[in-house]
């Protein structure tokens, strides 16, 4: 990572968020890819800490987030997601909010390409406004405002008649990522399908469930994608998938560009 963008952001925006993981607690599993949601954690907090020594003085261990969860999360029959954050000073908050049994929860990609498409998605229309090296892009953070103002100005609704979720691209025509999930599409290559996902170089959260797919998926492999690529995956009516560690693998079906 570039250090002095990283230093810049940081003398701009220290104390002002906190570090994010949304996790899905399952009845008959628990909370889901724990571990590796821990890892990513505690990577966010080393990376800023480096680079900044006012940050995260005291980090919090695996063992007092574990702990934490299983004191404010109800672990009941109910799945629920859960609101991990850590703030600069290392506080810990849990948030947890009860879900209905997930529509989705496939854990293959070949899984969520059986699905009929019931989420619409849109292009970005204009390029996402941060550097593939900014730091609160290749970590999750309460700093939302970019992936918010894409939203935005696509229409995007959580629940209604406009498209769920937005596709970004990076300025030098790369698709990244969504507002909300990595992304995978699957192509035909010498005649075999390979499914593609964007590179992290490219500007992209490297997600738990991203990671925990190209582990289990030997045909899933990270490539740069471009905006002209996703225009003819569409008009072959090639499938392309969104996935977070919450809704695991969903398929979607993009709006005309």
């Amino acid at each position: 990572m570039n250090s002095l963008f990283f230093l810049v952001h940081l003398n701009i925006m220290a104390n002002q968020f906190s570090l994010l993981e949304t996790i899905l607690y399952e009845p008959s599993k628990g909370f889901y890819l724990l571990e590796q949601h821990l890892t990513r954690l505690q990577n966010a907090i080393t990376d800023f800490s480096s680079s900044n020594s006012a940050l995260f003085r005291s980090p919090p261990t695996n063992q007092d987030i574990i702990q934490k969860l299983n004191d404010i999360v109800p672990l009941d029959d109910s799945h629920h997601r859960i609101r991990l954050l850590v703030d600069t000073s290392s506080r810990i908050t849990v948030e947890h909010t009860p879900l209905p049994v997930p529509e989705y929860s496939n854990e293959t990609l070949e899984e969520a390409v059986r699905m009929v498409p019931s989420l619409y998605v849109v292009l970005d229309t204009q390029p996402f406004a941060s550097s593939t090296q900014d730091p609160y892009v290749l970590h999750k953070t309460t700093r939302r405002e970019m992936y918010d103002l894409s939203r935005e100005r696509t229409g995007c609704e959580w629940h209604g008649p406009g498209p769920f979720d937005v596709i970004l691209w990076n300025t030098q025509g790369e698709i990244t990522e969504t507002s909300i999930t990595n992304i995978a599409i699957r192509f035909i290559v010498d005649g075999q399908p390979i499914w593609k996902t964007p590179r992290v170089s490219c500007g992209v959260l490297p997600g738990v469930f991203r990671a925990f797919l190209l582990k289990s998926h030997p045909n899933l492999v990270e490539d740069i994608i471009t905006v002209e690529d996703l225009k003819a995956a569409q008009k072959e009516g090639y499938p392309i998938v969104c996935f977070n560690s919450v809704r695991k693998a969903y398929r979607v079906q993009l709006l005309a560009v």
